[in-house]
């Protein structure tokens, strides 16, 4: 999907600070709500939309006893470098590729 993905330097630049935001917990409501017309921004919110679901998922395994406190802090970790590099990326002005996160993204309706 990022690779057939094209945006104006315009459409970027005015998107890139929402885009970015919104890999940090709920926020990614706000790119969608602020930034209706931006596809750049959308691209973004979708993947920050999929972190913040797996993030509540990983939540859950605390339930499960002895091996839910490490599958909890093993997610969280990887969701957290997941959403630097989402950051980092929509910062530059591009289009990251997160395993799992982007299929699925790609994926949803918004």
């Amino acid at each position: 999907m990022a690779d057939e993905l094209k945006f104006s330097e315009k459409e970027i630049r005015e998107g890139a600070a929402f885009a970015a935001i919104s890999y940090v917990s709920f926020l990614w409501l706000v790119a969608f709500i602020l930034k209706k017309d931006n596809e750049f921004t959308h691209y973004h919110a979708r993947q920050g939309l999929v972190i913040f679901i797996l993030e509540i998922l990983c939540f859950f395994f605390l339930a499960v006893p002895f091996l839910g406190i490490l599958f909890y802090k093993i997610g969280e970790i990887i969701l957290v470098i997941f959403s630097i590099y989402g950051a980092y990326s929509s910062l530059t002005g591009k289009l990251c590729r997160i395993p799992v996160v982007t299929n699925i993204a790609s994926k949803l309706v918004v």
